[in-house]
């Protein structure tokens, strides 16, 4: 945390400073409220200014807290003082300041107020972010195919009540749309939503995102930390990929979703919660069970009320206003100048099957729009790579003498299909071990991870 102290005296702001960088704050230190003003001005990005309110000065720490705020600057301030009159103090609460301490105070007192802050403003942000993010997806819900009306049907249903909700689905259905869509309709619509990416946290960090952490309670732990359950509170959180969370974490969500309590790690205290469940996967819990890498008590309670989003190949109808919307938002937030796409164009997007769904949708017409003219048409989407025929009608090629018919594909296309063809191959034989598939292939790990994304190679492509 950056931190602007301002006090004239030199040995008082010396022991300020010290006992702040010695609990791992960066202090920068000023004597004049114009040093200051410099500063602020200069530098940018302090997060907490702490100022005397009365130095040997003309201009006093009122009035420089005046001209911050003329400046739109809305950094929290804590003054402090032991010449100030009651109304000077007064008057600076009423103009917003976090808190005053009475000179001569214990720096701890100061690092308490200081950590206060810190923390209301990273919750203050949170909240803004999860916020203003559930309200700009909200409204971009497209789809009139039957098969995402039921998904909307159901999110109507479930909304409103406090039902712990399952979203399953491929990857790139929108299932985080869904779950947001759930929870503007909800009387927690106000209330913070919290996405936690389970697949994204290291497994030994797991139990302490989710649920918090005591200063001590392991190497690295200098601060007491509340958790994404903590955080989520009176509000929602969104567990998505949830299938890739380890027994352990899985064990301690069951009970917060059971109990509505929580215990940081190195406490022994139970925090009780109030809190919604909304989880997503695109694994198959059931078989999960089964296999014994999730808790069936955990599917069951997460199963309340399934909800699942179809592929985008299961609601083909919803393409063109989805290509249309997508190239729509990219040339308005690029500024580019408006482009038309031609019918033939909608019919190969309706014609290809979409493994990688609206997600793989979003990224193409961005590409098209990057790569064509005013009027987008079907050369534009075969000159990115893809096949003229579709994933389906590619099925049920024909083979001619040993080879299957590659008849309309250019050169690039039959090399990068085969050469697709032989990952999935070798990822089918390694059971997915990326590690292992890189030794057969003889290529870097890191170069195989970025044939896998530039193919857009699935998990359930490889994967029984």
């Amino acid at each position: 945390m950056k931190i602007l102290l301002v006090d004239d005296d030199k040995n008082l702001r010396l022991g300020i400073k010290l006992s702040l960088e010695s609990e791992g704050f960066e202090v920068t230190a000023a004597d004049t409220y114009e040093m200051a003003l410099r500063l602020i001005n200069e530098e940018r990005g302090f997060e907490a200014y702490v100022l005397d309110i009365k130095l040997n000065a003309n201009l006093t720490g009122i009035e420089l807290y005046q001209k911050v705020r003329a400046l739109n600057d809305q950094t929290p301030v804590i003054f402090i003082s032991s010449g100030a009159s009651l109304s000077e103090v007064a008057e600076g609460m009423r103009l917003g300041a976090f808190d005053f301490l009475e000179k001569p105070f214990a720096p701890d007192k100061l690092i308490a107020t200081l950590k206060n802050v810190q923390e209301i403003s990273s919750l203050k942000e949170k909240l803004a972010f999860y916020n203003q993010t559930l309200l700009k997806d909200s409204d971009i819900i497209i789809g009139q195919s039957k098969a995402f009306q039921e998904v909307l049907n159901a999110v109507s249903q479930a909304a409103p009540t406090q039902s712990t909700i399952l979203i399953t689905g491929e990857s790139g259905t929108g299932k985080e749309l869904v779950a947001k869509r759930i929870c503007a309709l909800s009387k927690r619509s106000t209330k913070p939503f919290i996405k936690v990416n389970c697949s994204s946290i290291p497994e030994n960090l797991i139990e302490s995102e989710l649920f918090g952490y005591e200063k001590g309670a392991f190497t690295g732990a200098i601060s007491t930390k509340k958790g994404y359950f903590e955080l989520a509170h009176q509000g929602t959180i969104f567990l998505d990929e949830i299938g890739d969370m380890n027994l352990s974490a899985q064990a301690k969500v069951l009970r917060a979703l059971q109990e509505q309590e929580i215990q940081k790690l190195g406490s022994e205290k139970i925090i009780k919660v109030n809190v919604r469940v909304i989880a997503a996967t695109n694994k198959d819990l059931q078989k999960g069970v089964a296999e014994g890498w999730f808790r069936e008590d955990l599917f069951y309670r997460l199963n309340v009320f399934p909800i699942k989003t179809p592929a985008l190949r299961q609601r083909k109808e919803d393409i063109a206003k989805l290509a249309q919307y997508f190239l729509e938002t990219f040339i308005q937030e690029n500024s580019m100048p408006k482009k038309i796409i031609d019918n033939k164009l909608y019919d190969r997007l309706k014609e290809y099957d979409w493994p990688g769904n609206i997600r793989e949708l979003k990224n193409i017409m961005e590409r098209i729009a990057i790569t064509g003219k005013q009027r987008l048409v079907e050369s534009d989407f075969l000159n990115l790579g893809f096949l003229e025929k579709s994933h389906t009608k590619t099925n049920s090629r024909k083979s001619v003498n040993g080879f299957e018919d590659y008849g309309h594909f250019s050169l690039k296309s039959f090399k990068e299909d085969m050469e697709k063809r032989f990952i999935i191959e070798s990822l089918k034989k390694h059971q997915g071990n990326i590690a292992a598939c890189a030794v057969q292939l003889e290529i870097e790990r890191t170069h195989l991870h970025k044939k896998i994304k530039q193919y857009q190679i699935q998990k359930r492509e490889y994967l029984t």
